[in-house]
């Protein structure tokens, strides 16, 4: 009797032993013992209108506290992340990061990576993007308790793990012909994940690779970028589009947008001309202009990345004319 319980109980030992190791072992991937959690990715309904400019402009880190990687570069990474996702769409032209850089720089921009309303409405001109997204990221953690769903085989205990990971951005959308905050939203990922074994190590790991993704951290902040794209498709669908005449000639109009925009033979848009620029006398910025309606035009040749149109009513069109969906 008393030979079966001591061999009972070095089975069990040895069992909590492996356990353990193996605990140990996934500890190096900075998720050990965790419970994978199933992600729902986000899925938007088909889109084949023509896409609209917009620029994502680097979000800025508010984060309180570092304790990461510093090759994270978090702000930069999730800015990367966020335009990505929105590509994935197939709603919108995305400003490329180089001419946005080199645009930001000429404003004098690049060093402090604050724009400021007085710049945003010049920088939307420069870039042609109708909506400036703009975002801070403020929570960047994960934090582990125990003590939960504990384990025990013969009086050997093995402690239960929770880790929960927490994402948050701060995002704004900035008219681009007045540089006024439209739209601000907060988009968060929070996500649990419970198991066995000890603290998770994220020192080494890289910031959006394989062992990163499976942490709590990392499926939180997948969902957090998630849920700032679909609040912005959903912001953006609500907004009509809008182009840009390049150059009018006689009756010929070249338009800003291609087969790279979905724009297709014979859409039809109608040109407004903007008038002067209303500045506000009290505080000096701009409270965007009057347009008025000019014409119509019809496409009839579709190329990479701009449109020729012809003129069915109106003249006198001009590059910079405003152009709107019929």
């Amino acid at each position: 009797m008393l030979r079966n319980r001591r061999l009972t109980m070095t089975l069990a030992t040895a069992l909590v032993s492996i356990i353990l190791m193996a605990a140990a072992g996934c500890a190096t991937y900075g998720s050990p013992g965790q419970t994978p959690a199933v992600q729902n990715e986000i899925t938007y309904p088909p889109y084949d209108g023509p896409k609209k400019r917009i620029a994502v402009l680097e979000f800025d880190n508010d984060i309180q506290g570092h304790w990461w990687d510093r090759s994270w570069n978090i702000s930069r990474r999730l800015t990367d992340m966020v335009t990505t996702e929105l590509m994935k769409t197939n709603r919108f032209i995305v400003v490329e990061r180089g001419a946005l850089d080199e645009i930001l720089a000429e404003q004098d921009l690049g060093s402090s990576g604050r724009i400021r309303r007085e710049t945003a409405a010049k920088v939307g001109e420069l870039l042609g993007a109708q909506v400036l997204i703009k975002g801070a990221v403020t929570e960047f953690a994960q934090k582990e308790s125990g003590g939960i769903g504990g384990l025990a085989i013969h009086g050997i205990g093995i402690v239960g793990r929770t880790d929960t990971g927490h994402v948050a951005i701060d995002l704004r959308l900035i008219d681009s012909t007045t540089g006024q905050v439209q739209q601000s939203h907060r988009s968060e990922g929070r996500i649990k994940s419970t198991g066995f074994g000890g603290i998770a190590f994220f020192h080494g790991l890289a910031f959006g690779g394989a062992a990163y993704n499976k942490t709590a951290l990392g499926k939180a902040t997948r969902q957090a970028v998630q849920n700032a794209v679909s609040y912005i498709v959903n912001a953006m669908d609500a907004r009509p589009w809008e182009g840009r005449v390049v150059k009018a000639t006689g009756g010929t109009v070249y338009v800003n947008g291609g087969a790279n925009m979905n724009i297709t033979t014979g859409t039809i848009f109608s040109v407004y001309s903007k008038g002067d620029e209303l500045i506000d006398p009290d505080t000096g910025l701009s409270l965007g202009s009057v347009q008025s309606r000019a014409g119509t035009i019809r496409v009839t040749q579709v190329m990479e990345k701009f449109s020729v149109a012809e003129t069915l009513e109106g003249s006198g069109f001009k590059r910079g004319d405003i152009l709107k969906l019929q």
